[in-house]
């Protein structure tokens, strides 16, 4: 796989080039500043939800898992998708990635189009189920009857992003995500104050910068920018097609499904306890969470793109190179942030909100959720490398562990015993579990990839998958 000259600066890096090191720079440090640019977009957001007033925090909030089950069907068509065209470029078949790419987006568009009208139909339900109390329901159904009208948009661009990294083109991604979120950003106070919409701004100001992202996809594909050719036609509704995207894609949106179900489960306890302060605080604590989460997730996007690549070129050595560096990568930032989250917890709350009680919860919620954050790297590469060698149900249980596993149960049991303390030890229990779970599987893949046999593990391992 080679660049082309003809859009030198956008044009997708080489998949196979001997510089590892400067290659996964090259493809992590862009998708890290455009997901970072996200999880500061949607902390800014809340900072100005938050100059509204509490209850339209605790709002959002509520609708925030919703929210995360409509990313998470896109995210597992994006995963999915990356997967299987990354090992189809590393295997010398650029047809059949096209093919694949455009397959995955024709069926996001009548699957979002499904899921907006579900939403709509039964919106007032699914706030209640998620623990929206009598106070805020009105403006939460409110800013969720805008939002259900950007599912489409938000599983394509979605897609999209999937689609540019696995071809080795985080550039393109990186800066329409960053133009992205900073036209939402210019257009959040000026939807939220200066047209007077008030929560519902927000919705819009989502909205527009999701079009303005997808406009500048569609001129990507058309004017064939990248290695990927999209078209209608190419598309394929074939089990040889779907089922290679859907083996790693079913599992990252049960995945994300049960995270879903999981913060619903955790706000309803929250706002049971210690009512819409308790839902207001876990969610700033979450927000500073996710700030931290989405560097990670980038730079292993960025890398999954190499693992993919080497593991459909079977090339064991490149593959085990590539794994050690995110590992080292990820495993450092996340233990400088975890640590740095938990010294400034109260400067962080204090940014968010002046209410006390508000505050003094955010601040226990950083301290818990933090510690334990600091062996997030670990975790999300373990997945990276799984999804990357097609190792579905491996992959699949490294994610549905924590809070599909562990923080669910422990939330079923535990704050009927300590009451809001119990919230918070399973919020610090479950990603600790996790990481034991993911320590000991990780050094038993690795070990097999540095066996001198590892190239047999390849074709074990395909015959299974497929």
């Amino acid at each position: 796989m080679t660049a082309k000259p003809k859009h030198a600066y956008f044009a997708p890096d080489d998949l196979n080039d001997p510089a590892l090191t400067r290659l996964i720079f090259r493809l992590g440090l862009p998708a890290v500043a455009g997901l970072s640019i996200n999880a500061v977009h949607h902390t800014i957001n809340m900072v100005f939800v938050g100059m509204i007033g509490s209850h339209e925090i605790a709002a959002i909030t509520v609708v925030l898992p919703i929210l995360m089950m409509i990313g998470a069907i896109g995210e597992g068509l994006g995963v999915g998708v990356a997967n299987a065209v990354g090992r189809s470029l590393g295997a010398g078949d650029p047809q059949r990635a096209n093919i694949t790419a455009s397959t995955s987006v024709m069926l996001a568009i009548p699957l979002g189009f499904a899921l907006t009208g579900g939403i709509l139909l039964f919106k007032r339900e699914l706030l209640v189920l998620f623990g929206a109390s009598e106070a805020i329901l009105p403006l939460a159904e409110h800013y969720l009857s805008i939002v259900a009208f950007s599912v489409t948009l938000t599983m394509l661009q979605i897609l999209s992003d999937f689609i540019a990294i696995s071809e080795g083109n985080t550039r393109f991604s990186m800066w329409t995500l960053m133009g992205c979120f900073a036209l939402n950003i210019a257009l959040d106070p000026i939807m939220i104050f200066g047209f007077g919409f008030g929560l519902a701004g927000a919705a819009i100001a989502t909205m527009l910068s999701q079009i303005a992202a997808l406009g500048a996809y569609f001129v990507y594909f058309r004017r064939h920018v990248g290695t990927l050719h999209l078209a209608a036609r190419f598309a394929q509704f074939r089990a040889c097609i779907l089922k290679p995207v859907l083996l790693i894609g079913l599992p990252t949106t049960l995945t994300s499904m049960l995270s879903s179900i999981s913060f619903a489960v955790l706000f309803a306890f929250a706002g049971l306890y210690r009512g819409d302060a308790g839902i207001a605080g876990i969610g700033i604590a979450m927000r500073v969470l996710t700030l931290g989460m989405l560097p990670v997730i980038g730079l292993s996007l960025g890398g999954q793109a190499v693992l993919s690549f080497a593991w459909g070129a079977k090339h064991p050595a490149r593959l085990l190179a590539a794994s050690t560096m995110l590992l080292k990568l990820t495993s450092g930032f996340a233990i400088l942030y975890g640590l740095g989250a938990v010294v400034l917890r109260d400067q962080i709350t204090a940014i968010f909100t002046n209410d006390p009680g508000i505050a003094s919860i955010a601040a226990i919620a950083i301290l818990v959720t933090h510690i334990p954050f600091i062996f997030f790297g670990l975790r999300q590469i373990l997945v990276v490398l799984l999804q990357a060698q097609g190792r579905a149900r491996l992959a699949a249980l490294i994610s549905v562990a924590q809070n599909g596993c562990f923080l669910l149960p422990l939330l079923l049991v535990l704050p009927h015993w300590l009451g809001f303390e119990g919230v918070l030890a399973s919020l610090f229990l479950a990603p600790a579990l996790t990481a034991l779970l993911s320590s000991a599987i990780l050094f038993m893949v690795l070990r097999q990839l540095r066996r001198p046999s590892s190239v047999q593990v390849f074709n074990t391992v395909s015959e299974r998958a497929s």
